[in-house]
């Protein structure tokens, strides 16, 4: 091939000198004529088709030619022709086969986190995947994932040689009858095969899509680590931050509140810490309301939480950590109020605090007269800005929760006569959990030689009780979704 390089007639000029791999055997002689143009245009379109995947009709090809060389009696082409064959088997043979049927299909995995995607390509031919092929996208923060990935498929195809007769993806493109005509125009069929695009829901297929989407998200992973897109993107969110909210610096340190109750009952507070924009969990807390539930509001709590937080003897408190860079208040205008006039008794004067809107994520500043702060959408700073306030919620929620399972626990246990809390405590200790208790049979609760036989008695109809209200009003529940 250096040689036809050189010299693209190189091959008319019979008495040229072999290049090495002609020499050697590895070349078919087109530098020095031993193969006529026809013929090494033929072999150029079997190397193709094979690694296209289509290596069953080269073998085919190659099998009648091995044949026709036999009955001519040229043993030794034809001996050529066979090893040339195993060797094509050989290879076939290490590719995965995936596929019962001769599925000859592209599979089209996409994955996708903020203004990045990871896609990658199963190519399948013949059943087997012969190749694939992994991208990382990065088009903006407006650009829908269906656009994304229609815009990727006309580019990927307009320069692959191989187009398949099936596109495997999750969600068909809006104009997918109209790029199926176009890559069958493409593939150019002499069966006449048109190029269909699929989205499918279970099966074979839906197996292989579920791979490449895996295989699209460790693309975006490897993508990441290797450009630190990360560190670069909590760079820039601390950045527009710093710039949205007219801060003296980028808030290193910010500390989100949440207030979760249900009925005005259990009132808490959690407090999550992001240090460099990423999560600090061993500075969160947790608060529990202390303000009596008859007088309990969210403004109430909030002003309680800033107090308990910001006294000055907690801002002292070494396990406080140190003093935060942004205060973001999950609830809008109302909590940021609340802590403002709590920050006015306590003289503090010099932290950024602002209050997240739930609806629109506006962001209420006090030192701003203008409205609300709006973060563009999809922004990296928006991105934390949810990320932060999500984690607050998901905290105090969880907290919550456990108040209540142990709530309901103790004035469950507290209806039954003869039951104090030293038995209590055996009892949950000797079951391990509630649950376990309020399946227990009464011969098991006897069997544990905690209670009294009259009181394990009242205990099991109790509990029957208990379990009886409660399948009520899950078939209540049930009814009203249906």
């Amino acid at each position: 091939t250096r040689a036809l390089e050189k010299d693209p007639l190189a091959f008319l000029k019979r008495d040229a000198r072999p290049c090495f791999d002609c020499h050697v055997g590895l070349g078919p002689g087109a530098c020095c004529g031993q193969i006529t143009p026809e013929d090494y245009a033929v072999n150029v379109r079997r190397i193709e088709r094979f690694l296209a995947g289509s290596h069953r009709e080269f073998v085919d090809e190659l099998a009648a030619e091995m044949r026709a060389a036999a009955e001519e009696l040229d043993f030794e082409r034809a001996g050529r022709l066979k090893s040339r064959i195993d060797t094509i088997n050989s290879l076939a043979d290490k590719q995965h086969a995936v596929s019962s049927r001769d599925l000859n299909a592209d599979v089209i995995g996409f994955f996708r986190e903020e203004t990045v995607a990871g896609v990658h390509v199963l190519v399948i031919r013949e059943g087997r995947i012969v190749n694939s092929n992994e991208f990382v996208l990065n088009r903006g923060t407006d650009v829908p994932d269906q656009d994304l990935l229609r815009n990727f498929l006309f580019r990927y195809y307009d320069v692959t040689t191989s187009v398949p007769r099936e596109v495997i993806c999750a969600v068909l493109p809006e104009d997918a009858e109209a790029m199926g005509e176009w890559l069958t125009a493409k593939l150019d069929s002499a069966h006449g095969a048109k190029v269909r695009f699929t989205a499918p829901q279970k099966g074979e297929k839906a197996d292989l899509l579920a791979m490449a989407e895996t295989n699209a998200r460790h693309a975006l992973m490897r993508y990441k680590v290797r450009t630190n897109y990360d560190d670069k993107r909590i760079n820039n969110a601390l950045l527009q931050l710093e710039s949205a909210l007219a801060l003296d610096a980028p808030p290193m340190r910010i500390e989100c509140f949440d207030i979760s109750t249900i009925h005005g009952s259990y009132t808490v507070a959690s407090m999550v810490v992001f240090t460099g924009g990423k999560p600090d969990k061993n500075q969160y807390r947790r608060f529990k309301i202390k303000t009596p539930l008859s007088e309990a509001n969210d403004f109430l709590s909030m002003q309680e939480v800033m107090r308990r937080r910001y006294a000055p003897e907690r801002m002292a408190d070494e396990r406080f950590g140190s003093k935060p860079d942004l205060i973001i208040l999950d609830g809008g205008k109302p909590q940021l109020t609340a802590a403002l006039a709590m920050f006015e008794e306590m003289g503090i004067d010099d932290i950024a605090i602002c209050g997240l809107a739930k609806r629109d994520e506006e962001l209420f500043v006090p030192w701003q007269d203008t409205g609300p702060v709006v973060l563009p959408s999809g922004s990296a700073s928006l991105y934390l800005v949810k990320q932060v306030r999500d984690e607050a919620h998901r905290f105090a929620i969880t907290f919550h929760r456990e108040l209540r399972g142990k709530g309901m626990t103790a004035s469950i246990l507290d209806e039954v006569a003869g039951l104090g809390p030293v038995r209590k405590k055996a009892l949950l200790a000797h079951f391990k959990s509630f649950k376990n208790l309020k399946e227990a049979t009464l011969d098991e609760i006897k069997a544990a030689r905690v209670v009294p036989e009259e009181v394990a008695e009242e205990l099991v109809a109790v509990l029957a009780q208990y379990n009886e209200r409660k399948h009520e009003r899950e078939e209540k529940l049930a009814e009203e979704i249906s």
